[in-house]
C-alpha cells in the first residue's frame, strides 16, 4: 500500500486480490457472495427448502457482483444508485434573485483597477506621473478654465474687428486696408496658405457649407472649397504676389465679390468677409 502526504478514505484504498479493489468493493463482493453461500450452506444442510434457498444465493451473489465490479455512467455502481435516490426524493430547488441583487452579485458593470480596487468599465485608467504631486482633478480643472480661456479670446478677437466695409457687390483688399480686414487669432501661423478667410453674418456668426471658387485674374479657377462650421475657407499654398478673384455660392447668402491684391508681404491670418 503507496504512502500519502495527504490524508485519504481507508476504503478507497486499492487492495490486490485477482484484479484491483478498494477496500468498499471487495466489501461489496465478499458480503453479497458471503450471504449467499449461506442460504446455499442452509439448502444443502436441508434446513431450507431449494425453492427459497438457490434463488437467495443466486440475488445475493448477482447483488455483490453488481456493486463490486459494474461501473454505470463511469462511476461506482452504488455511488449510481445513491445519486439516483437522492435525485427522486429531493427536487431541484432554485433560489429566487431579485434583478437588483442579481446586478450586485455580478457586478456586471466594474472592472479591477491596476491597484486593486474596483471601478466602472468604461472609465479609462490615465497613467499616472511618478512623482507629481498634482491631483488628476485640479489638472482637469485648469484644462477646463484654459478652453474657456480660448474661446472667450476667439470671440472677443472677432467681435472687436471693426472693418469699413461698404454693402457693395465687389470688394478690393490690398496692403493698404488689408489690415481693416482681418483680425489676431492664435494658430494661424501654422496655415500653410496665405489666402484664408473667414465668413460670417453681421452678427460675427459663422456661415457653413458656402462654395468658395479662388480664380486669378484671367478668370481660371485656382482652388475651391467648402466652408467648414467655423467658416473658414483655407487654402492649401502660398500664393505667389497677383490679383485674386474669390466668388461666393450660397443658398441662404449673398456675398460680394472679393478681389485681393498679394504683394508677397501679407501674413495668414484670416480675411473676414461679411454676408450682404
Amino acid at each position: 500500500m503507496k504512502q500519502h502526504a495527504i490524508p485519504q478514505n481507508v476504503l478507497d484504498v486499492e487492495f490486490k486480490l485477482f484484479t484491483k479493489f478498494t477496500l468498499k468493493e471487495f466489501a461489496y463482493l465478499a458480503i453479497g457472495v458471503g450471504i449467499g453461500g449461506l442460504f446455499l450452506y442452509l439448502t444443502v444442510g436441508k434446513q431450507m427448502p431449494a425453492i427459497i434457498g438457490i434463488p437467495a444465493f443466486l440475488i445475493f451473489s448477482a447483488i455483490g457482483v453488481f456493486l463490486s465490479l459494474v461501473p454505470i455512467n463511469d462511476q461506482p455502481a452504488d455511488k449510481f444508485i445513491q445519486n439516483y435516490i437522492t435525485a427522486i426524493t429531493n427536487p431541484t430547488q432554485r433560489v429566487w434573485k431579485s434583478k437588483e441583487q442579481e446586478d450586485i452579485a455580478q457586478k456586471p458593470g466594474v472592472k479591477p483597477s491596476k491597484d486593486g480596487t474596483l471601478i466602472a468599465k468604461h472609465i479609462k485608467e490615465r497613467p499616472k506621473i511618478i512623482g507629481s504631486g498634482i491631483s488628476e482633478s485640479k489638472i482637469l480643472e485648469e484644462t477646463s478654465e484654459n478652453v474657456k480661456a480660448i474661446d472667450k479670446e476667439i470671440e472677443e478677437a472677432e467681435k472687436a474687428t471693426t472693418i469699413k466695409q461698404v454693402n457693395a457687390n465687389n470688394i478690393l483688399i490690398n496692403s493698404e486696408n488689408i489690415s481693416n480686414y482681418q483680425f489676431n487669432i492664435k494658430g494661424f501661423e501654422n496655415i500653410p496658405g496665405n489666402i484664408n478667410l473667414w465668413l460670417s453674418t453681421k452678427d460675427y456668426k459663422p456661415i457653413s457649407n458656402v462654395i468658395a471658387q479662388l480664380k486669378d485674374s484671367s478668370g481660371n479657377l485656382l482652388y475651391a472649397n467648402k466652408t467648414g462650421t467655423n467658416g473658414y475657407f483655407l487654402t492649401n499654398k502660398r500664393w505667389n504676389p497677383d490679383k485674386y478673384v474669390v466668388e461666393f455660392e450660397s443658398e441662404e447668402y449673398k456675398f460680394p465679390k472679393v478681389e485681393i491684391i498679394l504683394t508677397g508681404k501679407e501674413s495668414n491670418l484670416p480675411i473676414k468677409i461679411s454676408a450682404l
